[in-house]
């Protein structure tokens, strides 16, 4: 019988985890909304940083991004505070699934002109904050001459007038994928890179063939 995959088991909790729950238990405890708007802006930055960003889900059906921290349930003034500051200071890590990017795209033409600026982009480092993609190619590489997916994706870095188009990432092979899993197709896709003109979709594919290699 085939064993089951292990679960990963959660981080512990931090010392503002341990304080969420606690005030969540006992509403009597002192407020963590009588501290000044800009200190629990602080706070909810710090949380992003210790849990090492907040995951972008590939559903697209909502508009959410996901914590391990206890924090944003407490109560809805502090959901609402901790997700509004999520979508302007923290780190963001979401994935690619057979090199399709629909549900990033989606992200990026939902957000506010406000939050479009809060990201990373060629022109703007943001405070060091960065969009990472976890790249899990699957067995589109050895595909690749039938994937539109890719192609779609770097035809809009390219497009000017794309929403977000100057955002810039970070491309980082899955930990479970292997050079092995990847190395066919590897050629023709950089063959590919190599051939097409200098620009924006080529940069962008030379990252992502990096973070392959």
């Amino acid at each position: 019988m085939a064993r089951g995959k292990r679960k990963r088991a959660p981080p512990p909790p931090t010392d503002i985890d341990n304080f969420a729950s606690q005030l969540k238990a006992d509403p009597s405890r002192p407020s963590f909304l009588d501290f000044p708007p800009e200190l629990r802006t602080l706070i909810y930055e710090y949380v992003f940083a210790s849990t090492g960003g907040i995951h972008l889900s590939r559903q697209t059906a909502r508009r959410n991004l996901a914590s391990t921290s206890a924090l944003p349930r407490v109560n809805k003034q502090i959901h609402s505070e901790f997700s509004s500051a999520a979508w302007l200071l923290a780190y963001i890590i979401t994935s690619s699934v057979a090199l399709s990017f629909t549900h990033i795209v989606t992200f990026l033409n939902r957000l506010s002109d406000a939050e479009l600026r809060a990201l990373p982009t060629l022109h703007a480092a943001a405070a060091q904050r960065r969009i990472t993609i976890v790249l899990r190619p699957g067995t589109a590489l050895a595909h690749y001459g039938l994937q539109t997916l890719l192609e779609r994706w770097l035809k809009r870095a390219g497009h000017p007038t794309k929403k977000g188009t100057d955002v810039v990432y970070e491309y980082v092979l899955h930990s479970s994928c292997t050079k092995a899993e990847v190395a066919q197709g590897m050629q023709e896709l950089e063959t590919y890179a190599s051939r097409m003109p200098e620009g924006r979709r080529r940069a962008e594919l030379r990252r992502i063939v990096a973070a392959l290699r």
